[in-house]
């Protein structure tokens, strides 16, 4: 075909909106019951999820690099632990040595084993500790909505945040949960309020209920019932106080720690504290920013698909999808590359939604040029037209 530069921004034109039109047809197919399997697959990737990986692996294979250390946060383990008497006393001596802000990742329930006397003991130590942050979940069955609180919380002047951590694999942390029009401040969002006011206007100032979570490895000092308490170990540090062996409350993260892609939801909320008080936020593009970066790449690489069609006849398929992988490929590393040196996440799903449906849309779209309904109408308009097919004779002459 004899195309000028002006007849391919045209076909590129339209192969765009063609594209834009089969991913309104595919989100409809995709939304049907039949399909949810498949889009609970997908949900599971995420490209955020190898930026990760790279950043965990990287570390832990380079000799030379430090492990970085969070002394703000220590993290103190109850399990096998079941006097809550032995409980109350530890919580008593962190508390004496004046902590910043004490967690409670654990939910103590109204049913003891050991009776009245010990849980009053828990009780009046919490009642004596104003630096306590103390855990509840809010679950949902049908309709209802249940608060699952502990028993202390009787004492009605007890802080009280929300712990719930989200199923699947954890990249967030969300600032304020809904669930049924319950809403309830998260335990890390509290714990920064409390500990960090500075770190917690400027989340304020942000204005986002989701933030990702840094899960670059970090070393955190962890002691347990039997460990002896310090000064040192204590004062003016964010304790989060949690079961270590509890599995129940293990989750899926994007990447591997120490060998381990489960860890505590205590751990999970002492790496949300460190990404929002050690620089390590992740800023992210808006959801305009990626209409307007998707839009741009996919109406480049619409043009080249059309470019692929015109020019190369009988290879047009075979090159459109080498340039298509090849494409995608580089928006996924550039977009790796800047997550990592930058800590910004550009949004590439308009983009690779578009670059993977161009190579298929061109041919529809040329094929749409040669019906009678675009020819009349390009005859009114003056539109490009389809162009000319031309063939090369074994002289190596172009003829039509």
């Amino acid at each position: 075909m004899i195309f000028t530069p002006k007849q391919y921004l045209w076909h590129g034109f339209g192969t765009l909106l063609l594209s834009l039109l089969c991913s309104v047809f595919f989100n409809a197919i995709c939304s049907s019951e039949f399909i949810s399997p498949i889009n609970k697959a997908l949900d599971s990737f995420n490209l955020y999820d190898l930026c990760n990986h790279y950043l965990s692996h990287s570390s832990d294979n380079a000799a030379e690099q430090e492990l970085e250390v969070n002394d703000d946060i220590l993290l103190f383990s109850i399990a096998g632990c079941n006097s809550r008497a032995e409980i109350a006393g530890k919580l008593q001596q962190i508390t004496d040595l004046k902590p910043r802000v004490v967690g409670m990742d654990v939910i103590f329930g109204e049913n003891s084993t050991t009776g009245k006397e010990v849980d009053d003991s828990l009780l009046h130590v919490v009642a004596r500790c104003p630096q306590l942050v103390t855990a509840k979940r809010i679950t949902q069955h049908g309709e209802e909505v249940a608060v699952e609180h502990s028993f202390y919380t009787k004492l009605g002047n007890v802080d009280e945040a929300c712990i719930n951590i989200e199923d699947g694999i954890v990249r967030n942390f969300v600032r304020e949960l809904d669930v049924n029009n319950v809403k309830s401040q998260s335990f890390v969002d509290r714990i920064v309020e409390r500990a960090y006011p500075d770190v917690f206007a400027k989340l304020e100032e942000r204005g986002q209920n989701e933030e990702r979570i840094n899960y670059t490895p970090v070393e955190f000092l962890q002691l347990g019932m039997q460990d002896e308490l310090f000064p040192e170990d204590v004062e003016g540090k964010v304790v989060l106080i949690g079961d270590f062996e509890d599995l129940r409350d293990f989750h899926n993260i994007p990447t591997s720690i120490g060998g381990a892609s489960r860890i505590p939801g205590t751990k999970i909320h002492a790496y949300a504290i460190t990404t929002l008080t050690k620089g390590r936020m992740i800023d992210k593009m808006g959801t305009t920013g990626g209409w307007i970066l998707g839009l741009i790449i996919s109406y480049i690489f619409s043009i080249v698909a059309c470019v692929c069609f015109v020019e190369c006849d009988k290879l047009s398929g075979f090159l459109t999808n080498l340039v298509m992988i090849l494409t995608i490929f580089v928006i996924s590393s550039v977009y790796g590359l800047v997550m990592i040196e930058l800590q910004y996440e550009p949004d590439i799903t308009i983009a690779l939604l578009g670059v993977g449906l161009a190579g298929f849309t061109a041919e529809i779209w040329f094929w749409l040029c040669t019906t009678k309904p675009y020819q009349w109408i390009q005859q009114k308009t003056h539109l490009p037209d389809g162009g000319v097919r031309v063939y090369v004779d074994s002289n190596g002459q172009r003829n039509g």
